[in-house]
């Protein structure tokens, strides 16, 4: 669990932190997302806990703290969800996070949808290097590849190829070449 904080965190910083001060840590800590996806890494580490006294204690309070984070900050992201390192939510609002299993680096903006179609149980699988725009949705048993950028607003109810960038209601492919800092720091 640790590891995996530490990643994200140290991800984080590389991308955001402008001021490498104290406060300009901080204020990046403090932010909703990053405390939501640290209350998820405990969550899931308490999940997969063998012992089932402590489990069911330290699920509680998981249960507690990720509702705390939903009221407040409006992100939900399921526990069984497999999350590799470098996992950032960048802002926060409306995020809903149900993949079966997310990469390493990766990037969701304010507003994302990953998650099953109503009735199913078939949810996304998403790549390493993702980087998630404002807004978008991800619907289904739909798998999208490694070094991958999906636009603002856009709807991916198909799979994704490797290394390009889509967009639009549903997602066309628009780039075959994907230039984004979000997809550039990868080591932890």
């Amino acid at each position: 669990m640790f590891e995996y904080v530490r990643a994200d965190i140290k991800r984080k910083f590389k991308m955001y932190l402008r001021e490498k001060t104290l406060m300009g840590r901080l204020r990046l800590i403090a932010q909703f997302g990053t405390i939501a996806v640290v209350v998820y890494r405990f969550g899931s580490w308490a999940y997969k806990l063998k012992i089932p006294v402590v489990r069911e204690i330290l699920f509680s309070v998981y249960s507690v703290l990720k509702l705390v984070v939903m009221v407040c900050a409006g992100i939900n992201i399921q526990t069984k969800a497999e999350i590799g390192k470098g996992f950032i939510i960048h802002n926060f609002s409306g995020i809903f996070v149900g993949a079966t299993k997310i990469g390493d680096n990766c990037v969701i903006n304010q507003g994302v949808t990953v998650g099953n179609i109503r009735g199913t149980e078939h949810r996304p699988l998403i790549g390493n290097n993702v980087y998630l725009g404002t807004g978008c949705t991800v619907l289904g048993p739909v798998k999208i590849g490694d070094n991958v950028m999906i636009g603002a607003n856009s709807l991916v109810i198909e799979p994704v190829p490797d290394n390009c960038t889509v967009m639009g209601v549903p997602t066309k492919i628009v780039s075959r070449i994907v230039t984004s800092p979000y997809l550039k720091f990868t080591e932890y």
